[in-house]
């Protein structure tokens, strides 16, 4: 037969390129999911997102050892002036018990000093719902837990499996096959004799291709023999059941190198031969849309290929960021108080912001398990350090690698369910960029923003004077600024299902048999709630809940669900979405802030065509409460306007 040699030969980073153009038109990398139990999902990766099925706790629990008081009990007790409490004012608790009504705080055992079976001594006052760990602490009932592509780690398994996640759809394992070749090629057990190879680089191949991740699934298929008919079935056979087929040796220009010529037969050869030592002798071809590699039959040339040509393409099919952990100083963008006499290890999001590293810090405890699912790294702050300042500097040990780490969009602000929804959008577009949220509220937002401490603010803030939302704010703060419309969304009252409590507007929020939820000081809706009730001549004082504050509107609505309030003040989409009633009362204007040098990045560019997209708008309008007329319109203000 014809020797064929290297007629396509090409450059790596070409040769690659090519290959993975060809096998995206061939349908190669769309997605395929298959269900599993969530038991055995661990390094798999998520093919669509996941919700909570239920809140992470499911109830309001002790958060450590203790007695359950009433806080109003507890008032005026400190060191100097301890107060005794009698039996009916306290119960023990251990970790995990469930708060039982009247009681709305927990002191610690090692706080108080039992008297007798029924008095006891604290020494300090405590507020509601101290050492309590709340219901939906971690995740409330429907939150978007994971976005698709998401790769599980063992923490997340344990999240899923608190939230009621008991199967999910993962992508598909990656199916590969080795089929090594040659007539001299003999099992490595076999007795050797002059002219015959041990076959090891299969178990090569195989290994380094398992250490990838759990889902690429590789066999190993007997040796074949230098014959093209034997070459022809054996891959004919392969094609129709494996997902990548990875021909060992017989890629070269030898007299009984086949591969090239069994794969223009079978298919279509994209590169024969590829400008690297060593290495060079590579086939890279597709077979009715899969892709078919020719390996060289040198293990030194052998790896270079699978490290450069085949990770690649699997890591991509199966939407895998590779780990490489290490560290990073970043800065703090939050105060952060700590014990003097441990040392403590807080998770944190870490993002890179213009040109440094900032991190987030994440819920503490040791409890939270939603801090461990959404974290990128640790710091220790060392006992004897009482707090680490805002703008402070920490070195952060990473748990993923700092590609990724990179491609990381940090958002701060308020909240918006839609926001999950734009995150998993991103995902699917491109799998190697993720949106971290962080709600503080729109204030929150403007202010990260402001000291460039995040790629976007979330924000909708009521300017009573103009009557409008949010510009006047960026113009009173900002030197200059880029805004992009997002929404305009209907707030009003989120009430218990069939409204038994008869409530139609903010004047029944001080009736005394009416609880009430709020939003926290300084998110836009605190802020709207306030101006009404001002216009109104109603005293916050008088509304029983005021002081009750959630950080999202999710967390809010799941308080009135569970009962543990009768109204609060909220979007319509987080009244449908935990099945409750809704009272429209205003409509308003919710924004993205833009860092003004991330307006001229890649991601931005990305998160502007999802938004413009009618995938996205089709999303958008599924959920109640929403106008996207102005969605994408963008707003350049500077000092100069």
């Amino acid at each position: 037969m014809e020797r064929k040699i290297y007629l396509k030969k090409l450059n790596l980073s070409d040769a690659l390129g090519e290959y993975i153009k060809r096998l995206q038109d061939c349908g190669f990398f769309t997605p395929q999911g298959e269900t599993i139990p969530t038991t055995q999902a661990l390094g798999r990766v998520l093919a669509k997102p996941v919700y909570a099925n239920r809140s992470v706790p499911t109830y309001n629990s002790a958060a450590m050892d203790g007695i359950m008081v009433r806080s109003v009990d507890t008032i005026g007790a400190c060191k100097t002036n301890p107060k005794i409490l009698s039996k009916n004012q306290f119960k023990f608790v251990n970790t995990g018990n469930p708060l039982e009504p009247p009681f709305d705080a927990v002191i610690m055992i090692e706080n108080i000093h039992i008297i007798d079976d029924d008095h006891i001594q604290i020494f300090e006052s405590v507020p509601a719902f101290h050492n309590v760990r709340l219901i939906g602490e971690d995740l409330s009932e429907k939150d978007m837990i994971f976005t698709r592509y998401h790769h599980l780690k063992p923490y997340d398994l344990s999240l899923l499996l608190a939230a009621g996640v008991f199967e999910v759809e993962v992508l598909k394992k990656l199916k590969v096959i080795v089929i090594p070749t040659g007539t001299e090629i003999v099992s490595p057990e076999s007795e050797l004799k002059e002219g015959f190879i041990p076959e090891t680089n299969s178990t090569l191949i195989k290994s380094h291709l398992s250490q990838i991740d759990p889902a690429v699934d590789v066999e190993i298929h007997p040796v074949v023999e230098d014959k093209y008919e034997s070459v022809l079935s054996t891959l004919f056979e392969a094609i129709s059941s494996y997902d990548m087929i990875l021909l060992n040796a017989g890629s070269s220009a030898g007299s009984f190198d086949y591969s090239y010529h069994v794969l223009e037969e079978l298919g279509q050869v994209i590169a024969h031969g590829l400008n690297i030592r060593p290495g060079k002798p590579t086939i890279l071809a597709t077979v009715n849309g899969k892709p078919v590699i020719g390996l060289p039959g040198y293990p030194g040339s052998c790896y270079v290929v699978l490290e450069q040509i085949v990770k690649p393409i699997a890591l991509q099919k199966l939407r895998i960021t590779p780990v490489n952990e290490t560290v990073v100083e970043a800065i703090s963008t939050r105060r952060i108080f700590s014990s003097i006499s441990e040392d403590e290890y807080i998770r944190v999001s870490l993002s890179k912001v213009k040109d440094r590293y900032v991190f987030v810090p994440l819920k503490r405890g040791a409890a939270s398990m939603d801090a461990l699912a959404r974290m990128d790294g640790t710091i220790v702050v060392p006992k004897g350090v009482e707090v680490l300042d805002e703008g402070q500097k920490a070195i952060v040990k990473t748990c993923k690698s700092i590609e990724e780490i990179d491609k990381n969009i940090l958002f701060i602000g308020s909240h918006d369910p839609l926001l999950s929804i734009l995150a998993d959008m991103v995902k699917e577009k491109d799998f190697t960029t993720t949106i971290a949220i962080t709600n503080v509220g729109s204030m929150g937002g403007l202010i990260a923003i402001a000291k460039e401490y995040a790629h976007i603010g979330g924000l909708h803030l009521f300017d009573p004077q103009s009557g409008t939302y949010n510009l006047p704010y960026l113009k009173k703060y900002l030197k200059d600024f880029v805004l992009v419309k997002f929404l305009k969304r209907n707030q009003g009252l989120i009430v218990q299902r069939s409204n038994p409590k008869g409530i139609k507007d903010l004047f029944d929020l001080v009736r005394k048999d009416v609880r009430f939820v709020n939003r926290q000081k300084a998110s836009g809706t605190r802020i709207l709630l306030d101006y009404h009730l001002s216009v109104l001549g109603i005293d916050p004082m008088q509304i029983n809940g005021y002081d009750d504050e959630e950080f999202t509107h999710i967390s809010l609505a799941l308080k009135i669900k569970k009962g543990l309030a009768d109204v609060g003040l909220g979007v319509a989409s987080a009244a449908q979405i935990m099945d409750l009633d809704f009272i429209p009362l205003y409509w308003e204007e919710y924004d993205l802030l833009i860092l003004t040098e991330f307006s001229k990045d890649d991601r931005f560019e990305l998160i502007m065509n999802i938004l413009l997209s009618q995938e996205f708008r089709n999303n958008a309008l599924t959920w109640q409460g929403y106008d996207l007329s102005n969605v994408g319109q963008i707003i350049r203000g500077d000092q100069n306007d």
